[in-house]
């Protein structure tokens, strides 16, 4: 995951993986040497917008097109792409106006600016709300370990501050997967997770970005983690203190069918074992959009968070019928203890 991690710091580098079609001169001799990095590492065009005064970014490269052929390529010249094309793009920034459309792109990507969705959402027929005015979800009452609600305690508050910042923007957003399970059990983390998770829709890609620029830089990092083949369909923020994430999912609107779908962002990754894609593919089913909105409020750890609206029918379309703990907590013995009616120590073990 650190090498990972990398990689997307170094994707986000707006010098070296930019290309301007506009440039010219020494700009433009750099970008054709950098084609292999861009191709390797999702290079951007950028292209500004004059109806709109913004500028879109697009993948240079198509990727389901001669991958065969253009992906030993990019390896082998690697190298000399990053040594000559990036020693003379950092140059090109100091002639012409190549420095000024640069900075004005990095503006443009750090503002905090939000354009909010809402009224398309309502034209969709989503009953999105504010959370905090949703009808309150209880949970189930599972007991824990008193020091197990201290888990993940760093990125709980980091939790916090996205929900802080999404609520502050209209965006709307949910715990969702083991977070979700956490909070319908126990009213916060479950004693053996080891991140958090989340969604928003992916219509408010950008302005989930936007909105998270408001992050504290010195704690937080936030990276787009989507797949080249599914771009804007992933973010996650790192926690420097613990080296930890929260992930932010995507989901897609079907109006017609009135469902809403999790985006695998990473289905189609060469580096993921089928086995990982097997599992996500099966949280992946479309859920009526009645199932999360309106959104209710419940409790994580002493945070109020956004939940599903029909949080059992939503968990189960994840997990399955069974999502209560197949372990519980006894207090006589101050550990989690096999529950054996529980269906999931039923399952046949197999080779």
């Amino acid at each position: 995951m650190v090498l990972v991690y990398f990689y997307h710091l170094f994707c986000s580098n707006l010098v070296i993986n930019t290309f301007f079609p506009e440039a010219k001169g020494i700009e433009k001799v750099a970008n054709y040497l950098l084609s292999p990095i861009h191709y390797l590492c999702e290079g951007k065009e950028v292209i500004y917008n004059q109806n709109t005064g913004k500028y879109i970014l697009k993948q240079r490269f198509d990727y389901h097109e001669a991958k065969l052929l253009r992906t030993p390529f990019a390896l082998t010249f690697f190298s000399p792409s990053l040594a000559l094309g990036g020693g003379l793009k950092y140059l090109s920034l100091c002639l012409g106006n190549a420095k000024e459309r640069h900075e004005e792109l990095k503006r443009e990507l750090l503002s905090t600016k939000v354009q909010s969705n809402i009224p398309y959402y309502f034209s969709l027929g989503l009953e999105v709300n504010d959370y905090k005015l949703g009808a309150k979800l209880l949970p189930q009452g599972y007991t824990r370990r008193e020091k197990d609600k201290e888990n993940l305690k760093p990125e709980k508050s980091a939790l916090a501050e996205i929900l802080r910042l999404l609520h502050k923007h209209q965006i709307p957003c949910w715990l969702d997967c083991g977070s979700c399970l956490g909070a319908y059990r126990y009213g916060g983390v479950i004693p053996w997770d080891y991140d958090l998770d989340m969604s928003v829709l992916a219509s408010d890609f950008e302005n989930v970005r936007h909105a998270l620029n408001e992050l504290d830089q010195k704690k937080y990092i936030v990276q787009d983690w989507s797949n080249r083949n599914r771009p804007q369909t992933y973010l996650r923020v790192y926690v420097k203190e613990t080296r930890n994430h929260i992930d932010i999912y995507h989901n897609a609107i079907d109006p017609q069918s009135r469902l809403i779908s999790y985006i695998i962002s990473n289905e189609e990754s060469n580096f993921l074992l089928e086995e990982w894609k097997i599992r996500e593919r099966e949280c992946a089913k479309p859920i009526s959009f009645e199932t999360i909105f309106p959104l209710k409020r419940g409790e994580f750890d002493g945070i109020e968070v956004p939940l599903p609206n029909d949080t059992e029918t939503y968990l189960k379309s994840k997990y399955g019928p069974n999502i209560e703990p197949a372990r519980l907590f006894d207090e006589k013995t101050g550990t989690y203890e096999k529950d054996p009616s529980h269906p999931y120590w039923k399952i046949p073990l197999t080779n």
